[in-house]
C-alpha cells in the first residue's frame, strides 16, 4: 500500500499558480483530494512562502533559489552544489518517506531522470502532460497522461512501458454554483451583442491571431460581435522575441472596442468569465494533448468549437458534445464556422449535452480516485 506520495515539477511556478499553468493546477486539486499523505514540492516565486500547510494530508514546500545563488552557480559557473532535484529528494527524506513513498514527477523528463539517476531504489512514476519525445527514459516506465492521443503518442516511442490515462477536471462546486457572470467596467457589453471568447497563451501553437483575423473579417458584415481574448498578451516568446505577441496586439488595437483584451486572470476565477461568452473558440494549431479550457468551457455550459489536432476531439464530439473546426484551418475558414455554429438551432441542446458530459467525466473528485487507482496498482 502506498502510504505518501511527493508530487514535483520544473521549477517555473509556484503552486497553487497565480495564472494559467494546468500542470501546476493538476496538482494542487488533486493533491488535496486524494487520501494519500501527500507533500507538494515546487519552485519559490516572489510572494510565497518556503511551506504551506493545505490540509491535515496536504502540504506545499517551495524551494528557492537566491539571486547570487543563480547568477553564481545556475549561471555563471554552471557547477550547481545543491541542484532542485537534489533538494526534492532532501525534502523527501524530511517527508518523511518510506520504502511504499512515491514520487510524481510532473512534464519533465529531465527532472525525471535526475531523481531516478540520484534515487535509483525510489518508486517513481512520471505524469506527462504534453508531447515530447522521451529520451533517456527506460522502456518500462510507469506513465500518467491525460488523453488516448498522449497514451498512444508514448506508446509509439515506448511499446513496453506502463501508461495509464488520468485526465484533467474541474471543481464542479464551483461551476455548478451559482456566482454571478465578472463584471468590470472595462468589460461592456450590450445585450444584442454576441460574445466570441478565447482563453489561453498567447503564442502561435495556441492559433489566436489566426481567431483575432478571422473576427477581422467577421465584422464587416456582423455588426452585433464582440471579441473577448484571456491571456498574457505581453508575454514575451523566446523564439520570436515575442513579435507574436506584437501582432497580436496590432490586430486588438484595430478591432478597437470590439476586442477586448483581459490579461492573465487567476484560475480560480476563470468560472466566472466563461458565461460572457456565447462561443468558446480553440484554434490550436498543434496537436492538443487535452486543454483544460475546453472542459472549464463546456463545465460552464458554453458550447466550444475546436480544433481537430490532437485529444480534444476525445471529449468534444462534432454536434454532439461541441463542434469541430475544419481543416486545413484558415482564418477563413474560422469565420465561416464560428457564423455555421453560433446561429445553429441546436447550440443551447449541444452546450448542455457538453456540460453534462463534463460533469460525469471530468471532475477533480473523480479524476483523483482515477489516480489513486493507478498508484496503488503501480506500486502495490
Amino acid at each position: 500500500m502506498v502510504d505518501k506520495i511527493i508530487f514535483t515539477v520544473t521549477p517555473i511556478f509556484s503552486i497553487p499558480p497565480r495564472g494559467a499553468a494546468a500542470v501546476e493546477t493538476w496538482m494542487y486539486e488533486v493533491a488535496q483530494r486524494t487520501s494519500i499523505p501527500n507533500r507538494i514540492v515546487c519552485i519559490r516565486n516572489e510572494g510565497y512562502a518556503d511551506f504551506s500547510q493545505v490540509s491535515e494530508n496536504c502540504s506545499i514546500h517551495r524551494v528557492g533559489f537566491s539571486r547570487i545563488y543563480k547568477r553564481l552557480f545556475q549561471k555563471w559557473t554552471r557547477l550547481d552544489p545543491l541542484p532542485y532535484s537534489k533538494r526534492i529528494l532532501k525534502i523527501a527524506n524530511d517527508f518523511p518517506v518510506t520504502n511504499h513513498s512515491v514520487i510524481v514527477v510532473h512534464n519533465s523528463m529531465k527532472l525525471y531522470r535526475q531523481i531516478r539517476q540520484r534515487a535509483p531504489q525510489a518508486k517513481v512514476a512520471l505524469h506527462m502532460h504534453n508531447a515530447f519525445e522521451p529520451k533517456g527514459i527506460e522502456h518500462d516506465v510507469k506513465m500518467i497522461v491525460p488523453s488516448l492521443f498522449l497514451k498512444n503518442y508514448y506508446h509509439s516511442f515506448l511499446p513496453k512501458a506502463d501508461i495509464e490515462i488520468v485526465p484533467n477536471g474541474i471543481d464542479l462546486k464551483r461551476y455548478q454554483s451559482d456566482s454571478a457572470p465578472i463584471s468590470e467596467p472595462k468589460i461592456a457589453i450590450l445585450p444584442d451583442e454576441k460574445v466570441i471568447f478565447y482563453a489561453g497563451r498567447i503564442v502561435p501553437d495556441k492559433g489566436v491571431l489566426l481567431l483575432l483575423q478571422a473576427f477581422e473579417q467577421l465584422i464587416a458584415t456582423h455588426k452585433n460581435l464582440k471579441l473577448i481574448v484571456v491571456g498574457d498578451y505581453n508575454e514575451i516568446n523566446k523564439t520570436d522575441g515575442g513579435a507574436y505577441q506584437r501582432e497580436v496586439r496590432a490586430v486588438a488595437e484595430r478591432l478597437a472596442d470590439r476586442c477586448i483584451m483581459t490579461g492573465s486572470l487567476p484560475p480560480d476565477q476563470m468560472h466566472r468569465y466563461y458565461p460572457l461568452g456565447d462561443l468558446v473558440v480553440i484554434p490550436s494549431q498543434f496537436q492538443e494533448p487535452f486543454c483544460m479550457v475546453a472542459i472549464e468551457a463546456m463545465g460552464a455550459g458554453k458550447p466550444v468549437l475546436v480544433s481537430t489536432r490532437g485529444g480534444m476531439v476525445e471529449f468534444v464530439k462534432e454536434n454532439d458534445t461541441g463542434y469541430h473546426l475544419q481543416e486545413p484551418m484558415t482564418a477563413e475558414t474560422i469565420a465561416q464556422d464560428i457564423v455555421a455554429v453560433l446561429y445553429n438551432a441546436e447550440l443551447s441542446d449541444i452546450a448542455k449535452r457538453g456540460q453534462n458530459y463534463v460533469y460525469e467525466h471530468y471532475s477533480w473528485t473523480g479524476v483523483t480516485q482515477r489516480f489513486e487507482e493507478v498508484i496503488h496498482g503501480w506500486f502495490n
